[in-house]
Order: C-alpha cells, then structure tokens, then sequence
C-alpha cells in the first residue's frame, strides 16, 4: 500500500512536471536569454460598449522572428512571434557611470514593449488589427545580473488601430502582459549563484519576511522550552521538599 502511494505521488509530480514544462517558455540569443510563463490579457470594447477580455499565452510554438544585438547599429531588440500576433522588446543599457536619461549608471531595462494582435470576437465593436505599447523602465538591474521574478504584470494602454495611412486610438482597451516565474538576462554570463539574480520588490519583500519569520519562531521556541524546563525544575523541588518532609 505505501509502495503504491509512493509511485502514485511520483507519477502526479511528474504530471504536473509536465503541465509546467508546457506553460514556459525560453528565449535565447548571443546577447539576452528571457524565460518564464508569458501570457496577455486583452481587454477589447463590445459593440455595446461594454468591456470584455481574453487570454493569449505564448507556447513552446513561439520563437524569436528578429533581433538586434549590435549596440552601435541600433537599441538592443528582440520581436518574439506566436501565429499572427508579436512582442517586441526593446532593451536599454548604460555601462556609464553616471544616469543617462531614465537608467542608472550600470544598469539595463526594458524601456519598451509593443504588443502586435488582432482582434477577431464576433462581439468586437471595431474587429482588426491592434497595437499596444509600453514606454518607461521595466525590469531594471545591475548589469552581469540576471533578473527574476516570480509573479509581475505589464499593464500596455496605448492601443491603436489602422485606418487608412493613418491610426486610430482606442483609450478604452488596454493589454496586460503577465510574466510567472520570469528571468531576463541581457549579456553572455549566465546566473551561476543566488547573488547575481537581482529579484524583483515583490520577491524581496517575501525574502525579508522569510527570515523575520524563522527567527520569531526560533524565538518561540525558545521560550517555550525555558517555560517547560523551569516548570519541569519546579514541580521536581516540590516533589523533592515533601520527600524531605
């Protein structure tokens, strides 16, 4: 009975295994490496102006379509396809020692995510194509780091259309890009110990909270063992004086 609990437990890990393994995804070139479960949350207006959403999730079936690693040619860039919709990610990095517009001296970011997508719900008030896209500092971190975190989204609300030669802004619909177990690494030195991943605010407040708690439970411990030993030592001179006695 235990044997048969013992390879029912081995054959459930191995199967959820497997459903994680599906889930993430690996991109690599000379130059970066991202990882993780990727997937968007699309919010897109009805034709009653109400708000609807769906979910995309990147797979094992998406791959990189083009990159950029040369620095003098251009930002560093990768654009991560799946069927008809893309992301691209623009990288910055600033070797300097002084802050050069938005980044820390020694540090890289993502400074720009655009999220290619249709929209293909029969209940879509404008069906068709979309763009959204992201400009600021994402996932900052020394550089020979890599970075990870554990849970984060991404929200992209500049979404557009095309119309013609020229595109039309939809402020209502927006995309959320949600990353689990995410690491971006931009440099060839790969992570050999805990010290060179630089982990996200979320993960640090939880590695802060991890050793507060073992010490107060330490600390617990310790006194209740100084309660037992000291009522243990009283009741053993009672018993002791009323031998005496």
């Amino acid at each position: 009975m235990a044997m048969y609990r013992y390879e029912l437990f081995c054959a459930a890990v191995l199967l959820m295994s497997g459903v994680f393994a599906d889930d993430s995804t690996s991109f690599s070139t000379d130059c970066f490496n991202i990882s993780g479960t990727i997937s968007f949350n699309i919010t897109y207006k009805m034709a009653d102006e109400k708000l609807n959403s769906y979910e995309v999730k990147l797979t094992n079936a998406s791959k990189i379509s083009s990159f950029n690693c040369n620095q003098t040619a251009g930002p560093v860039t990768a654009t991560i396809t799946q069927d008809s919709s893309s992301l691209t990610v623009q990288f910055d990095i600033n070797p300097n020692k002084t802050k050069v517009a938005s980044m820390d001296p020694q540090h890289w970011g993502v400074s720009k995510m655009v999220f290619d997508y249709s929209i293909a719900k029969a209940d879509a008030k404008t069906a068709g194509k979309r763009q959204a896209t992201a400009i600021g500092s994402y996932f900052v971190t020394p550089i020979n780091h890599t970075y990870s975190c554990s849970q984060q989204s991404v929200k992209l609300e500049n979404v557009t259309t095309p119309s013609g030669n020229t595109t039309d802004d939809l402020p209502d619909e927006f995309v959320n890009l949600v990353e689990s177990g995410l690491t971006v690494r931009v440099g060839p030195k790969p992570p050999s110990n805990d010290y060179d991943y630089h982990y996200c605010k979320a993960d640090q407040k939880v590695k802060d909270i991890v050793p507060i708690a073992v010490g107060v439970a330490l600390a617990a411990l310790v006194v209740i063992v100084l309660v037992a030993y000291l009522i243990g030592r009283r009741r053993t001179v009672a018993a002791g004086g009323y031998e005496r006695v």
